[in-house]
């Protein structure tokens, strides 16, 4: 997914490391959706190194 190495470049960055298993938080049912409709939360844990 796109979006997921652009967010971990940006955490590398500025320091930090990704933890752990992302979460994706649909805003949008993926079932009646058009895909370039979805929208959705991306959360990933960080730790500082």
């Amino acid at each position: 997914m796109v979006k997921l190495a652009r967010m971990d470049a940006l955490v590398q960055a500025n320091g930090y490391w990704t933890r752990g298993k992302h979460h994706e938080i649909y805003l949008s049912d993926p079932m009646r959706s058009a895909e370039e409709k979805l929208k959705a939360i991306l959360r990933h844990p960080v730790v500082k190194i």
